[in-house]
């Protein structure tokens, strides 16, 4: 079976916290496991066996889509910002 999942957070532990949303699952993985330049809300396609993770794919296209969507909030938010509302002295 294959699950979408996205790294939610790395732990002291050199794990990864990899959340499968679409079958409520959270996975940790190690992160020499992971695909080489994997990081923190990557999203990845998990082929799974029960609960054995078989192979991990990183899936560029939604993960290059999530940092252009991400960037782009940051910057309709910026430009709304009307500075800071304490004065500088």
């Amino acid at each position: 079976m294959k699950a979408e999942a996205m790294i939610d957070r790395f732990t002291d532990n050199n794990l990864a916290v990899v959340l499968a949303e679409d079958i409520g699952r959270e996975f940790l993985i190690e992160e020499k496991d992971l695909p080489e330049g994997a990081e923190r809300g990557d999203y990845l396609v998990l082929e799974l066996d029960g609960d054995e993770v078989l192979s991990i794919e990183l899936d560029e296209v939604k993960t290059a889509e999530r940092k252009t969507a991400v960037k782009s909030k940051l910057a309709r938010l910026r430009e709304r910002s009307s500075g800071s509302r304490f004065e500088k002295k």
